[in-house]
């Protein structure tokens, strides 16, 4: 009796959003082939939706390289977007060129997997954050890690989030090609076709010849120093193996794998689409930090490109995803550009704290002009530099100003400081808008600067007044309490006249 098959190119899987907002399940044949006609993917799992968009953009993208279409700047992808839907033709010849390698339990060559002859078995949680694992943090579920079983459209949408999202695993388990979960920039056009053409990387950096996954002949495993763009899209950092198990009924469930490490490197490899800091000679990509919503990172990921942005003397630059730059090119395009972002927050190894999905629409004029985006980003940073004052205020109402005690009202100033950005998101499409209206000449003009932010730090301004003194309330009422709040109020007063003249 031959074995369970699941072929990944017509069975449904990839959860989508029909044009008329009725969800949906396809292979990625019919994906692509009616790509023009969907709106979106969507999976309650960030970390799994980018990876089922992170897994077409590499299809799409090498059926373009064996056609000796690559793409090469931004007027190639405007040129793909006219055609309007993928070419049908194309991608037939490619999955005939590919050949029998998008069976999920094919016997020699499992889609996005490796075949194994001697490898331990482990639970299949081990692929997923949110279920607990051996040492994994278990704060989502408290389960047994045996006890989770999918079918195989579930297995098939796990094995896409292992290339962008894998961490470091202990000894011998290295993360991805970009080191920690970074977090990942998606600008998305009016449908499922322009998202994925958005998408295309266009910076060659290609050195060796590495394959995608599932044209990839090689076992993963060792230190690589040369990688391929299709090759990065689709990194290998573990070798994994599915064990089906099959029911009287014929229907099948995964609960265990094969497991064993992939492949490491040390390469610095500039993913299309990330936003990175650069700090002297270290290139750093943007991560989730704790407490920290994305939007807050508006400026990295959206607004600046190369040494648009540099702080004093450290000379510290930022620049946006290629992606997102690539896609503010688009000379024809009206109204905002939607960038969804993902990211999963770790504490730089195999701990997974927590994921999420966020939005950014940034008016194109304020995307094609850094100089303004420029702008924008001073006008976070004012605000960063507000929520440090309230902060250290808030913790001068402690006697001493907690001299000798480090956490003292670390709580309450983590309150205070949290309100105030939550208050605050509201005012930044605002601010972001009004500055997209300016002339790309504004820049040299302080005058109408402060005229145009003058909304967005009168509420910078009144939010850390109001959550100041909500925090104060709560103090003593002792005339020497009475007195810290008057000399903290005051300094807060005088930080906030610097920060926003």
């Amino acid at each position: 009796m031959s074995g369970p098959c699941f072929d990944v190119l017509t069975e449904r899987w990839i959860p989508v959003i029909r044009r008329d907002g009725l969800p949906d399940e396809l292979g990625i044949l019919p994906c692509l082939n009616e790509a023009h006609e969907l709106r979106e993917i969507r999976d309650p799992a960030p970390i799994v939706e980018f990876g089922l968009y992170r897994l077409l953009v590499a299809f799409v993208l090498d059926a373009l390289v064996l056609a000796g279409r690559r793409p090469e700047n931004p007027l190639d992808l405007e040129a793909l977007i006219k055609d309007g839907h993928f070419d049908g033709n194309m991608i037939e010849d490619y999955i005939e060129h590919c050949g029998d390698v998008f069976d999920l339990f094919h016997p020699e060559r499992p889609f996005l997997q490796t075949k194994m002859a001697k490898a331990k078995h482990s639970a299949l949680a081990g692929i997923f954050p949110a279920a607990p694992s051996g040492t994994n943090v278990s704060h989502w579920h408290h389960d047994h890690e045996d006890d989770m079983a999918v079918h195989p459209q579930g297995a098939a949408r796990l094995l896409a989030t292992i290339a962008p999202f894998m961490t470091a695993g202990g000894a011998g388990l290295s993360p991805s090609i970009n080191g920690a979960p970074p977090v990942y920039a998606l600008p998305t056009g009016r449908n499922l076709f322009e998202t994925i053409i958005f998408n295309l990387p266009l910076r060659n950096q290609d050195s060796g010849h590495g394959a995608v996954a599932w044209r990839s002949k090689r076992s993963p495993g060792g230190e690589r120093s040369q990688a391929t763009t299709v090759e990065s899209l689709t990194w290998r950092p573990r070798q994994v193996q599915l064990i089906p198990e099959v029911s009287d009924d014929g229907s099948v469930a995964i609960r265990t794998m094969k497991f064993a490490k992939g492949d490491s490197t040390r390469l610095t490899w500039i993913d299309a689409s990330l936003a990175y800091r650069y700090d002297k000679d270290k290139i750093t990509p943007i991560r989730m930090r704790e407490n920290r919503p994305l939007w807050r990172d508006a400026g990295p990921l959206a607004l600046l490109s190369d040494d648009a942005h540099a702080r004093g003397d450290k000379k510290i630059s930022f620049r946006r995803p290629d992606v997102v730059e690539h896609a503010f090119a688009f000379g024809d395009a009206a109204g905002p550009l939607a960038i969804h972002v993902y990211a999963m927050r770790t504490d730089m190894k195999m701990k997974v704290f927590e994921w999420t999905k966020s939005a950014l629409f940034v008016p194109r004029n304020l995307g094609r002009s850094t100089r303004l985006g420029s702008l924008v980003h001073c006008e976070l940073e004012r605000a960063e530099q507000a929520a440090y004052g309230l902060r250290i205020c808030v913790k001068a109402l402690y006697p001493r100003e907690g001299a000798g005690n480090k956490q003292a009202l670390q709580t309450v100033a983590d309150r205070c400081e949290r309100a105030y950005w939550q208050r605050l998101e509201s005012r930044f499409q605002p601010v972001m808008n009004a500055f997209a209206s300016l002339s790309p000449d504004a820049p040299d003009d302080p005058a109408l600067i402060a005229a145009t932010a003058k909304d967005w730090r009168e509420a910078v301004r009144t939010i850390a007044l109001q959550q100041f003194e909500q925090a104060a309330e709560d103090m003593d009422a002792d005339s020497d309490a009475l007195q810290r709040q008057v000399h903290a109020r005051t300094r807060l007063a005088n930080t906030l006249r610097k920060v926003l003249s």
